[in-house]
């Protein structure tokens, strides 16, 4: 990151291309060259698939990353910006197509998109802006040196002359491709670390920005798909006759998704309109071959995991020798934790509309994976990828639901058989019980201690959790993402990680931070455990361990100074700690807690952050904010399974936090030139192990399960 130059052979690769840039607003003519088109406003020379200025100085910048509230949508325009010096408050920001031959990966998953694309995108506004410097050193007949970029416009050092972009856009194109282009130094960032208003929030907060739910398009005919409660229970028997009935229903027609190699079965009622849809989906009686799977209870199957940590499991991480230590007569020390499947609840509930037809196919709507959506549809309907065009949206939250195709996929099936474009809307009632969910786990943590020296021996923790990656098959080998969020660099000698893997007939899949939101609340409540044995100050421990690390240790002492951690507590009150990494990013939190008429709340939580260069702190600290919200909901939430069946139907069972019951959150942000990391979903692991310390502090009882049961803590 620090390098001022870049190579032409990285810039080749970091761009994707081989000497022609393509752009949105440029297509090829029958010579292979490139001619700028209209974009319904002036004519658009585009100086990369990334810029397009016209002749009257307009610059218009494309984020191609799916925007679902995270922030690239401002953020990644500002990273060009600022290497193409231009005025990120008169930019115009549209969102590109899906093309992963002009813009690589576009997927929004696990807090990459600012990650993998900081530098690229560096790249891509330096390289543009060097060729408008070489366009005007050309017409004044001047070295590039005395030629100075700035807001939009070339300064000739010598005279003053001003020449905009638009003076010289058409003649920059025809400029070679820089082979080095400088970037700048971070001390010398004028956008980028700014709070820069971001672009979309006023169309999302009046109304005018559009949503895949908003999509209307000529013929349109909307579905609502009637699903076995139990998953993978088949179609027995389906009598549609009132269905067919209601007015405005076109057919009933049974359908399929696959979700992680099973397929899902279901009956669709279509219509001309969503309402015609639904009651038409509510007139069906359908029965179901439920075979064994309606005899699951969220008992059974945590008794299933308990029974299961008995087993050794697969080695994920290990150094030292731990089996030395344990079942030897030493001081040893153990704990389990348990943790709930828990739903994505956008606000936005699933949805999908897909035309198909013999020779094309177009998606509309809200996807954190254009394509992998373009990809499906192309190997599905035997199209050239050309032939399938991705219009993706604006998304009202993702939180990794998004990231699959399977929505797509009922609506292209329904779209091929209807010879039309349909919607698929799910209702509330199936986002919270078809899933895929966030896992359910059980952690089992032991150490053995040296009580004398005040030390940790030992130290192993065992995952026994369902793994994303591996739901089907025969393989029982637990692969290393069941061991995400596990800090392993903590200074214990003798440290193992171990996972049992499970397979069971529930569908997991990504949700915020993955396995960093069960594993550190298991991981940071032992590290409290294993301090309160030991007569430590947890803050002071957690120190001692992470001594040598190069950015815990600040992180640690940051929040004990704006929390006054050392400080006598106050009657009725308590502070916890936790640290965590996610995506690159650190961060140490305190929550605080106190008792108000005998219940136990959080009143404040404080985290420090160290992510390298942060693009947009107000961005950053929104997410945070967003991050600790969604785990609190998720200290006092969790779905139960009961006859194989998910118990919460809607919000009245699973509410999630209000406005009333979040604490204050204060967030400070580490000053760094290292390379950035991933914001999105790193303040959501700590808030668990922070709030249970807390309570712990606060009454000297230990919660070792979630959701949190506040109610016995009185």
């Amino acid at each position: 990151m620090n390098k001022p130059v870049i190579s032409r052979r990285h810039f080749l690769q970091l761009t994707g291309v081989s000497g022609t840039f393509l752009a949105i607003g440029c297509v090829p003519d029958l010579s292979g060259k490139q001619r700028p088109v209209n974009l319904g406003e002036d004519k658009l020379f585009p100086m990369n698939q990334f810029i397009l200025i016209d002749s009257s100085n307009k610059v218009v910048l494309f984020n191609h990353r799916p925007e679902m509230g995270q922030g690239t949508f401002q953020a990644i325009p500002m990273i060009l910006a600022e290497e193409l010096e231009v005025d990120i408050d008169k930019i115009i920001i549209r969102q590109s197509e899906a093309d992963a031959r002009l813009y690589g990966r576009q997927m929004v998953v696990g807090s990459h998109s600012i990650q993998n694309e900081f530098e690229k995108m560096r790249v891509m506004g330096a390289s543009a802006k060097e060729m408008l410097v070489a366009a005007a050193s050309k017409r004044w007949k001047i070295p590039v040196s005395a030629c100075t970029a700035r807001s939009g416009h070339i300064t000739n050092t010598n005279t003053g002359d001003v020449l905009t972009y638009g003076d010289l856009v058409e003649a920059a194109r025809s400029m070679p491709v820089p082979d080095r282009p400088r970037l700048k130094e971070p001390a010398d960032f004028t956008i980028i670390g700014q709070p820069v208003a971001r672009q979309d929030i006023p169309l999302k907060t009046n109304g005018t920005a559009k949503y895949g739910i908003d999509i209307r398009i000529e013929g349109l005919l909307y579905a609502s798909i009637e699903r076995s409660p139990v998953f993978l229970g088949k179609i027995k028997q389906v009598d549609d006759e009132a269905a067919r009935k209601i007015k405005g229903v076109k057919n009933v027609l049974r359908t399929k998704r696959k979700v992680y190699g099973r397929t899902r079965e279901g009956v669709a009622v279509v219509a001309d309109s969503y309402w015609a849809a639904v009651k038409g989906r509510k007139a069906l009686q359908v029965s179901w071959d439920e075979g064994a799977y309606d005899m699951h209870t969220s008992e059974t199957i945590m008794d299933d995991f308990k029974k299961s940590s008995k087993e050794d499991g697969d080695v994920l991480y290990s150094r030292g020798a731990p089996e030395r230590y344990f079942d030897t007569g030493l001081n040893e020390i153990s704990a389990e934790y348990e943790a709930p499947y828990q739903s994505h609840v956008p606000m936005e509930p699933m949805n999908a509309t897909v035309r198909v037809d013999d020779h094309s196919a177009e998606f509309w709507g809200s996807t954190q994976n254009p394509n992998g959506i373009r990809t499906f549809l192309s190997r599905k309907y035997n199209l050239p990828e050309s032939n399938v065009k991705i219009n993706y949206t604006f998304m009202g939250g993702g939180f990794g639901r998004r990231s699959m195709t399977d929505v797509a996929e009922e609506a292209a099936d329904l779209s091929q058989r209807m010879k039309a474009p349909v919607k698929v809307i799910w209702t509330r009632e199936d986002d919270l019980t078809q899933g895929p969910f966030r896992n359910c786990s059980l952690n089992v943590c032991r150490a053995v201690l040296n009580t004398d020296d005040r030390k940790v021996l030992a130290l192993e923790h065992k995952v026994v959790a369902q793994e994303i990656r591996n739901q089907t098959g025969t393989s029982k080998k637990a692969g290393h993402q069941l061991m995400g969020g596990i800090t392993t660099q903590y200074n214990i000698p003798n440290f193992e990680v171990r996972g049992v893997l499970q397979k069971l007939y529930i569908p997991i899949s990504y949700w915020r931070s993955v396995y960093h939101s069960t594993n550190p609340f298991a991981h940071e409540s032992f590290i409290d455990e294993l301090a309160l044995e030991l007569n430590k100050d947890p803050l002071d421990f957690r120190l001692e361990l992470i001594r040598d690390h190069p950015r815990f240790p600040l992180l640690l002492k940051q929040v004990a100074k704006y929390t006054d951690w050392y400080s006598p507590r106050k009657p009725d009150t308590g502070k916890g700690v936790a640290m965590v990494e996610r995506s690159g990013a650190h961060f140490a939190m305190v929550v605080e807690v106190s008792k108000q008429e005998g219940k136990i709340k959080p009143t404040k939580i404080t985290t420090v952050i160290d992510l390298g260069i942060c693009v947009n702190p107000d961005t950053v600290k929104a997410q945070t904010e967003g991050s600790i919200i969604m785990g609190l909901t998720a200290c006092y939430q969790g779905l139960k399974v009961n006859n194989g069946r998910i118990q919460q139907q809607n919000f009245d069972t699973y509410p999630l936090l209000r406005y009333n019951q979040t604490p204050e959150i204060e967030t400070h942000i580490i000053d760094s030139t290292n390379p950035p990391d991933g914001a999105g979903e790193s303040g959501l692991p700590t808030v668990a192990p922070a709030f249970a310390n807390a309570i712990f502090d606060l009454t000297g009882k230990r919660l070792r399960k979630l959701p949190f049961d506040l109610d016995s803590m009185g």
